[in-house]
């Protein structure tokens, strides 16, 4: 069990992170799960915590994008089924792939994303009249879109495996796959990624629950953190020009990547 100083040093550590990670509708349990592991706590009940932490981010963070029309429940509804079928086949068939292998796929795939996401931004083209079957078409407050069904939905599994295979949220895949090959808006994609990460920790938090894994005066305690921390990075969010949100998630992206292979070869 923790004392209450370790916990108020996860306090300040974790508002910190979630105000960082809610900028781009990010849940944070990347960086959750291996600071409470550093304090002591057990795998299961970091993972249990974590993903409190990450419900209660997600919830904070909806209350401010849901204001500024920046979530698409429709897109959501498509994508999460999907991205959590890939996490299950991820989860299932991880033990065939090695451990460091894993993480490096893991980072290169984020410094993919990142170059992509730092590049400037190339104005897409209005769309046409001409409608698909395939293809769903969405207003969202002052953007407009569409997306390809029969590339998002491969892409959206494939970003589940590799997220679950990993035992990580799915967001940090799947916001640049939106952005770069669904030609969802960065903001849209931001906002509807908290809802997504939202339920998948939920789902993730139930399991964990019903075999005694759940710690609740720590979960709720640090929950009033990332809660309020989630708060500040939502505003600034709503608030970033596209542009630069685009490229500073991008560096975000290239950040958890060198942790990532710091970790592989730490780790072995």
């Amino acid at each position: 069990m923790l004392g209450w100083g370790q916990i108020s040093i996860l306090f300040a550590v974790f508002f910190v992170v979630s105000v960082v990670f809610m900028m781009f509708g990010q849940g944070g349990g990347a960086i959750y799960v291996p600071m409470l592991l550093a304090f002591g706590l057990p795998l299961y009940k970091a993972a249990a915590t974590s993903q409190v932490l990450i419900i209660a981010a997600t919830l904070s963070a909806m209350l401010v994008f849901h204001k500024a029309k920046m979530i698409d429940w429709w897109l959501a509804l498509i994508v999460e089924p999907p991205t959590n079928l890939g996490a299950f086949l991820g989860g299932y068939l991880s033990p065939h792939f090695p451990p460091m292998f894993s993480k490096l796929a893991f980072a290169g795939i984020l410094l993919v994303g990142a170059y992509f996401m730092i590049k400037p931004i190339q104005e897409r083209q209005p769309l046409s009249r001409k409608r698909h079957w395939f293809c769903l078409y969405r207003n969202i407050g002052e953007y407009e879109y569409r997306l390809n069904l029969f590339i998002i939905i491969p892409i959206m599994i494939l970003a589940g495996f590799i997220a679950g295979m990993l035992g990580v949220g799915g967001g940090l895949f799947k916001l640049p796959a939106l952005v770069l090959l669904g030609g969802v808006p960065m903001k849209v994609a931001v906002g509807s990624s908290s809802l997504m990460i939202g339920i998948t920790a939920l789902t993730g938090l139930l399991g964990h629950a019903l075999v005694g894994h759940f710690e609740p005066k720590l979960a709720l305690t640090l929950g009033v953190a990332v809660f309020s921390g989630a708060q500040v990075g939502a505003r600034l969010g709503v608030r970033i020009d596209k542009k630069k949100h685009k490229k500073y998630f991008g560096y975000l992206l290239v950040f958890i990547a060198c942790w990532m292979v710091y970790m592989s070869f730490k780790g072995g």
